[in-house]
């Protein structure tokens, strides 16, 4: 059977979390059915060379042209570059067929910041990712909507939490061929990269925070809540993993509330399962999440979660193995602080974790992926 050929596209690889959920999504999906290519629409992300080293296929506009001597090549290179940015004066539209001239079956726009118009391949299916919340993400919400004649174009459109498919139907009106799709992760990696051995300091209870260092992860306010803790005598460490734009705010947050001595920035981490695996529960303090994947790999590996996104609510399920707060600083603090003093709950709630830790199978997961993709493939040979 001749492999259908997926064409993603995405902005940049940073170190964030829709980066990681591309990259877990590719390496699980199946290489005997699928021959996957990213197209990136800027090449300086930190994270280009985690995809190569997986052996994922890269491409950027410039990839159709290569360094020659050859006169017939050099006259090519330049009209490929004429092309190129004629492309882009069209808002995309014909850029890939210059710099992908191989096609594709299937073109996923997974996330993109611009000129999206590249992803209606002539002969390919076309996908759209929905990785946030439009009610609570204004400036997500904004760009959205900004292209929506062009979200009627798409074949099908893949919304990560079934809070992300309510918000996005509701602004958009669109309500056909939409369905939710949790991004899949790797559990089986992130089961042995946990056992991997750290240093943190031992006697008090860990409470861990993963993500990007931005405004909307709330972490400023979560070195708040934890200096309140321990002014009520909650004894605890605070342990960040990740790095961002706003890591001199974090910094300059933590000298203000003086916890230099229980507040743990670890920085940018490779892996940070076993900070997670560490601590006596994992806190999502965000403003706004399509779907907290961090919450989703505490999960897999058995610990609770607090969480002021609501989308987190569906990882839960039916089990009791963690609580959704409101987003307001003061139920995020009591969530923590019933965490951190309530043993008996505690007990419970990590005992759900464990438990609940079998939902999130990796190849179960990307399986429901696949199902849509060889579906649109389908549909392509049916014409």
């Amino acid at each position: 059977m001749e492999k259908i050929r997926i064409l993603f596209v995405h902005h940049r690889l940073l170190c964030g979390g829709t980066e990681q959920a591309l990259y877990d999504l590719i390496t699980l999906l199946n290489k005997d059915k699928f021959d996957i290519t990213v197209f990136v629409q800027n090449d300086d992300g930190t994270w280009n060379q985690k995809f190569q080293n997986a052996g994922i296929r890269l491409i950027y506009d410039y990839s159709c042209r290569r360094a020659t001597w050859n006169p017939l090549v050099k006259a090519g290179n330049i009209c490929k570059k004429m092309r190129t940015a004629q492309a882009y004066r069209r808002d995309g539209e014909g850029l890939l067929e210059v710099c992908w001239p191989q096609g594709a079956d299937i073109v996923v726009s997974y996330a993109t910041s611009s000129y999206e118009k590249m992803v209606f391949l002539p002969g390919a299916k076309t996908v759209k990712f929905i990785h946030g919340n439009l009610d609570t993400n204004q400036m997500y919400r904004e760009e959205i909507l900004s292209n929506l004649p062009l979200l009627h174009r798409f074949d099908r459109i893949v919304c990560v939490s079934e809070d992300a498919r309510q918000s996005f139907c509701r602004h958009t009106s669109i309500t056909k061929y939409v369905s939710v799709h949790w991004n899949p992760i790797n559990s089986r990696q992130i089961r042995a990269l946990a056992q991997r051995p750290i240093d943190l300091p031992r006697g008090e209870p860990i409470v861990c925070a993963v993500g990007r260092l931005s405004y909307e992860k709330g972490f400023e306010r979560l070195i708040v809540i934890h200096r309140r803790l321990l002014d009520q005598g909650i004894h605890h460490r605070l342990v960040i993993v990740g790095d961002g734009i706003e890591r001199s705010y974090v910094e300059r947050e933590i000298i203000a509330t003086e916890t230099q001595d229980t507040v743990i920035l670890a920085g940018y981490q490779e892996n940070p399962y076993p900070y997670i695996a560490a601590s006596r529960f994992l806190v999502c303090s965000s403003y706004t999440e399509g779907l907290c994947l961090t919450a989703m790999e505490a999960l897999c590996l058995g610990v609770p979660v607090v969480a002021s996104a609501p989308s987190v609510k569906e990882l839960l399920g039916e089990t009791l193995c963690g609580l959704i707060t409101e987003t307001g600083n003061a139920s995020l603090e009591a969530g923590i602080r019933k965490m951190l003093t309530d043993e008996l709950f505690y007990r419970q709630v990590k005992q759900g974790a464990q438990t609940r830790s079998a939902a999130f199978d990796g190849q179960q997961m990307v399986g429901a992926l696949e199902e849509l993709f060889l579906q649109l493939a389908e549909e392509k040979r049916e014409g």
